[in-house]
C-alpha cells in the first residue's frame, strides 16, 4: 500500500512540475519540409538564412496567444494572433490557426518539446520549444535548438 501511495504522490508531484504547466513556450524550427508535386517532400534547414526567413514563435498554451519573429522583419515581433485549442489528449498541445490554416502540435511530455507546424498539409516545420516569457529570447544555454542564431536587434 505504501508503494502505491508513494508512486501516486511521486506521479502527482511530477505532473504538477511538468512542462504542461509552463504556459508560454518559445519554439524554433530546425527544418522545413514542403511537398512539391508528386515525387516527394523537399526538406531544407530553416536555420539557413539563404533559404528564407526562419520563424521563431511563442505560444501561450493556456490562452492560445501567438507571437512570431521572422528574421529580416522590420520589427522584432512580426506577427501576433490567436490559436484555437483542439483536443490533443495526454501531453499533446494541439491548436489550429484559422486565419493562416495552420495546425500546431507540441509534445509537452518531454523537457525540450518537439513541435510540428503544418500549413494545410503542404508545408511542415519541425523543431523544439522550451518555456520562456512571451516575446523574450531565452539564454543561449536554455535555447530550444542549437546553434541558436536568433538575436534581438536594435530597438
Amino acid at each position: 500500500m505504501s508503494r502505491i501511495v508513494f508512486a501516486t504522490g511521486m506521479f502527482l508531484g511530477l505532473a504538477l512540475a511538468s512542462p504542461l504547466h509552463a504556459a508560454t513556450l518559445v519554439c524554433a524550427p530546425v527544418a522545413v519540409a514542403e511537398e512539391i508535386g508528386t515525387p516527394g517532400p523537399l526538406t531544407i534547414s530553416a536555420a539557413d538564412r539563404e533559404l528564407g526567413n526562419p520563424v521563431l514563435f511563442w505560444i501561450d498554451t493556456e490562452t492560445g496567444d501567438l507571437q512570431e519573429h521572422a528574421d529580416g522583419g522590420d520589427r522584432f515581433i512580426t506577427y501576433t494572433g490567436r490559436l484555437d485549442r483542439q483536443a490533443g489528449g495526454g501531453d499533446v498541445f494541439l491548436a489550429r490557426h484559422a486565419e493562416q490554416n495552420e495546425l500546431y502540435r507540441i509534445d509537452l511530455g518531454v523537457s525540450v518539446h518537439p513541435f510540428q507546424r503544418s500549413v494545410d498539409g503542404a508545408l511542415t516545420a519541425i523543431g523544439a520549444c522550451v518555456p520562456a516569457s512571451m516575446g523574450e529570447l531565452p539564454d543561449e544555454d536554455a535555447a530550444p535548438v542549437w546553434p541558436f542564431t536568433y538575436k534581438r536587434g536594435k530597438k
